[in-house]
């Protein structure tokens, strides 16, 4: 009888060491695998760069990363580092953004500026973040007036307005549609945390990031770090993977030299006004940029005095029965653009300070 409680309790001592011992390995060839699984992504965030001035490349290649984002991530960041350029290419990257958010949260982080057609092209995010230096606003647009050109000997044109694109007046009214097309774009998707009036938006004046914070322009001060959580978050991902956009063999350029420093872009290069400005062509050339990056020595006319320019042509052209509508808009619309136009009431404010 001893021997066989004997027996049993060695039995059972054994059982338990056994027992232990495959707790022990099993637990041992278990843990990687909850631990991979813990750490696995559970979804992808892109983040895609707005780097220098804003050309049709960079428009094009803005396109291509978030129609791939659009596919393969779940939210998208945009890192804006840019004074603006090119009005068409920046309304292509707005026209983009406003996809890509409708299907997807958007969220975007600005690193110096996000000036005039940089701003056009995140204002459609769900947050912007910025930094307490960076430069925001601007929302304006430049362009310099077309020289006005008669047909003669060595041109034969088949309308008045071959050579020169248009009358003084229809290039007014062109910048003031851009303007307002601008303008509406940051209401519709900023009015409810603006706290500014749209005449102010419309004086194109610039902002620190956190008087952008302040007025509305901007949520929250905070940097890409900040903006990914933000993504993730709205994208109820918990442990997402970050794929940053950027190919490598693009240069970027730059008007301003505060983006120029803050860049990490791998290829980029420091340029002039003339890069925008050049030419004289007689098909308008409209920017999105703020005003000290181009009208550094052109006289610039506030959108203010064109409209009375255009007032004194309607007026000019009642009271003169015999005075053809050319000759009429030849008069004191051209003396009034000679230069460049620009769309606030007031002359856009530079990048050294804020309105």
């Amino acid at each position: 009888m001893i021997s066989r409680v004997k027996n049993a309790w060695q039995w059972a001592v054994d059982s338990y060491v056994l027992f232990v011992v495959l707790g022990i390995v099993l637990g041992v060839a278990l843990v990687p695998l909850a631990v991979g699984l813990a750490g696995a992504p559970d979804g992808t965030v892109a983040v895609v760069h707005i780097d220098g001035s804003i050309t049709g490349d960079q428009a094009t290649t803005y396109s291509s990363q978030l129609a791939t984002a659009r596919q393969e991530a779940d939210a998208v960041v945009i890192v804006a580092n840019s004074g603006g350029g090119s009005a068409p290419a920046s309304e292509e990257m707005y026209m983009q953004t406003v996809r890509t958010e409708a299907e997807m949260p958007v969220v975007a982080t600005v690193d110096a500026a996000a000036a005039s057609g940089a701003y056009y092209a995140i204002a459609p995010a769900e947050e912007i973040y910025v930094k307490p230096a960076s430069t925001v606003g601007s929302v304006g647009v430049i362009a310099q007036a077309p020289p006005r050109l008669e047909p003669n000997d060595l041109f034969v044109t088949t309308g008045p307005n071959k050579l020169s694109g248009g009358d003084s007046r229809q290039f007014a009214h062109g910048i003031a549609t851009v303007q307002n097309a601008f303008l509406s774009a940051v209401y519709d998707h900023r009015e409810e945390r603006l706290a500014i009036e749209r005449s102010e938006l419309a004086n194109a004046g610039t902002y620190t990031g956190i008087n952008a914070v302040e007025n509305g322009l901007a949520d929250e001060v905070g940097g890409r770090e900040r903006a990914v959580s933000a993504a993730a978050s709205e994208a109820g991902l918990d442990q997402p993977e970050v794929v940053v956009m950027r190919p490598n063999d693009a240069e970027a350029t730059f008007l301003m030299r505060s983006t120029y420093l803050a860049s990490d872009a791998p290829e980029r290069e420091l340029t002039d006004a003339e890069t925008l400005r050049g030419g004289n062509s007689a098909v308008p050339n409209y920017l999105m940029v703020p005003r000290a990056a181009v009208a550094t020595d052109a006289t610039v006319v506030s959108g203010q005095e064109a409209t009375e320019a255009i007032d004194r042509t309607d007026e000019t052209a009642r009271v003169s029965d015999d005075a053809e509508p050319s000759a009429a808009n030849s008069t004191s619309m051209d003396a009034s653009l000679a230069g460049g136009v620009t769309t606030s009431p007031a002359p856009a404010a530079g990048l050294g300070g804020s309105r």
